[in-house]
Formats: C-alpha cells, sequence, structure tokens
C-alpha cells in the first residue's frame, strides 16, 4: 500500500520521503534553493508569487522548509509516457 507521501502514476512513483533525507538542513534559502532547482532569482520569485512554492518569511529573509520543497517537487512531477 502507497502512503501519503507518495505518488503514483501507473507504474511510475515519486517517493517524497526519500527526497526529503536527501535534504539535510530544516531550512533552505533562496541562493541553495536557486543552486538546487537551477534557476534564477526572478524565476524563484515568481514561484514563490503564482502559489507554486511555498516559504517562510522572517523579516527581510525568505526561507523554504524541506516540506516546501518536496510539495514543490510533488507538484509539478510529470510522469514520462512511451510512444508506442
Amino acid at each position: 500500500m502507497k502512503t501519503n507521501s507518495q505518488i503514483t502514476n501507473d507504474e511510475n512513483t515519486v517517493n517524497v520521503d526519500a527526497i526529503a533525507t536527501m535534504l539535510t538542513k530544516p531550512f533552505y534559502t533562496n541562493k541553495e534553493m536557486m543552486k538546487m532547482l537551477d534557476c534564477n532569482d526572478k524565476t524563484l520569485r515568481k514561484y514563490r508569487n503564482d502559489g507554486y512554492l511555498s516559504y517562510v518569511r522572517v523579516c527581510d529573509k525568505i526561507y523554504y522548509t524541506v516540506d516546501d520543497i518536496c510539495q514543490f517537487i510533488k507538484n509539478n512531477h510529470i510522469v514520462a509516457y512511451q510512444y508506442c
């Protein structure tokens, strides 16, 4: 039986728990997220403003939790398909 932390589409599964174990820190900064997602600050800001990526704001600093990152990956996962 699959847990709630797994996405299932046919035979493809993304295990969010496995992703979470790779992320070793409780919070990630904008700079770390840009490196992780291979994007620039404008793209990251667009993800936040459009509601794709959750975050925590402390004064003028923005942080991302492991749950925020896993949810972003889970929501944007596209299953590959095969032409026959």
